[in-house]
């Protein structure tokens, strides 16, 4: 019994995960077809930057997909740019940043790998990247003018530090009058104070001569 039992679980564990295999891996495809398409971007379209790739990419017997790109004309050489191993219906298949790249005329591949070894792809041709265009005309006035301001800028500072030497060199030529003016004042001080020292020397040698009572020497 309890085997019989075990057998029904493993039986319903073995049923559900074939469920959800086939929801999520094969649902898309129930028609039996293999698909690999390509909605956007598109032919002759030209491109910049991240470059979001749109399409589908489905099989019965669903393995993984894969992206790349090749230079034209010469499409030998492809480079791969992404890929899953889950299939993707009317959906984002990868993003491609083309900046690195030259500009000039690409194309872009999808191949959709089965598990049986079939192989269902298609190509993008004759798209045009043109990073080198982006920098928009206004930016470009934008940093003229930044440039002009900080010329304005050095010109006004070199005229402030000629106006600070001027004046520098104008108070160098004065310290000669000022010095002799100074030791004028200098002198003049010492002179008063001079005079005030004798002044005061002899009023107090006319006070003292004044109070000082006679000697007496006797009659």
């Amino acid at each position: 019994m309890s085997s019989l039992r075990g057998r029904l679980r493993r039986a319903a564990a073995l049923v559900a995960l074939v469920i959800a295999f086939a929801t999520g891996s094969l649902a898309v495809a129930q028609s039996g077809e293999s698909l690999a398409r390509i909605v956007t971007p598109v032919r002759d379209q030209t491109l910049r930057g991240n470059v979001t790739i749109q399409g589908s990419a489905i099989s019965p017997v669903f393995s993984r997909y894969e992206l790349a790109y090749a230079q034209e004309p010469d499409l030998a050489n492809w480079i791969v740019i992404g890929g899953a191993v889950q299939p993707v219906q009317s959906g984002m298949l990868g993003v491609w940043n083309t900046r690195p790249l030259p500009d000039g005329k690409y194309a872009l591949r999808l191949q959709v790998f089965g598990t049986d070894g079939s192989l269902n792809e298609t190509i993008v041709r004759n798209l045009t990247l043109a990073n080198a265009d982006t920098s928009p005309t206004p930016a470009v006035a934008a940093v003229i003018t930044d440039t002009t301001a900080t010329g304005v800028g050095v010109v006004a500072e070199v005229q402030t530090a000629r106006n600070l030497l001027q004046i520098a060199i104008a108070t160098i030529a004065q310290f000669p009058d000022a010095f002799m003016r100074g030791a004028r004042l200098a002198i003049l001080g010492f002179l008063a104070f001079g005079a005030y020292l004798v002044l005061k020397k002899a009023v107090l040698f006319a006070i003292q001569r004044l109070t000082q009572r006679p000697m007496d020497y006797g009659k």
